[in-house]
């Protein structure tokens, strides 16, 4: 079923509209084949995770790691959170020794200045003592399929000095999205459901292509649900318009 638009008619009162029974069942009808949609992603259970950094590792924090393999073709990593903890070694060698301008990203495309997952900041990786510190969430533009999760510091450049271990706990899903195909440009595009974020904005344009007009749900960064205008330009571009601006994702297909 494609979605389904309420006649508001011309002016208010004009009665050209759609009586108040009729709009109602569009509204459910919409909804209805949403939340179907998203209820039938197969996902697995939440899992729990644990990678550590040794005061080696610590040391070369600006090569990519891997904390979470490839999940295998055809499915896509849904991070939930992560929390980390460090100890710095005793004094005088003290903690690590960064630029302030640096961070401890959370990426998936193996990039060490992209944030798409989240990261931790520069105050953190230098503490001089035991702390433990949740993840800064950044929305990931696109959920690649059969990607691992990385880390790595920015920059490009190791800690000067110091020593540290990092422990990192987390929690995430798998999901089974077998319709993904690839349009041969080495780039991921999904038959099925596709995430993408947004921060602090109230006017979104996306150039889906896909062919339709498809169904959108856009959610903040709390999980709530969000009312938003969609007007479809064509059956491959739409415009998103939210009042107040927010962040946080939105989920179409």
């Amino acid at each position: 079923m494609s979605r389904q638009e309420i006649n508001l008619g011309i002016v208010p009162g004009d009665k050209r509209g759609d009586k108040l029974r009729v709009g109602g069942k569009k509204i459910n009808e919409n909804f209805t084949e949403l939340y179907d949609l998203l209820f039938n992603i197969q996902t697995s259970p939440v899992i729990a995770g644990y990678h550590l950094l040794t005061y080696e590792e610590c040391n070369r924090l600006a090569g990519i790691q891997v904390i979470i393999p490839a999940p295998g073709l055809g499915k896509i990593i849904e991070l939930i959170s992560m929390i980390a903890r460090i100890t710095p070694m005793a004094p005088p060698v003290g903690g690590l020794q960064i630029n302030f301008s640096q961070t401890l990203n959370v990426t998936t495309d193996g990039d060490t200045e992209t944030q798409d997952w989240g990261f931790f900041p520069a105050d953190f990786i230098m503490s001089q003592v035991q702390t433990i510190r949740r993840m800064t969430p950044i929305f990931s533009t696109q959920i690649f399929s059969n990607t691992p999760v990385y880390i790595c510091l920015s920059g490009g450049e190791n800690p000067k000095s110091g020593s540290s271990q990092i422990e990192l706990y987390y929690l995430y899903r798998i999901i089974d999205d077998s319709g993904a195909v690839g349009p041969g440009d080495g780039s991921v595009a999904f038959t099925g459901q596709v995430v993408q974020s947004f921060i602090n904005q109230s006017e979104i344009t996306i150039e889906h292509n896909l062919h339709k007009y498809p169904m959108v749900v856009v959610i903040d960064t709390t999980g709530r649900e969000l009312i938003s205008e969609i007007t479809h330009e064509s059956t491959d571009k739409m415009i998103i318009r939210l009042n107040p601006a927010a962040s946080g994702k939105l989920i179409y297909s």
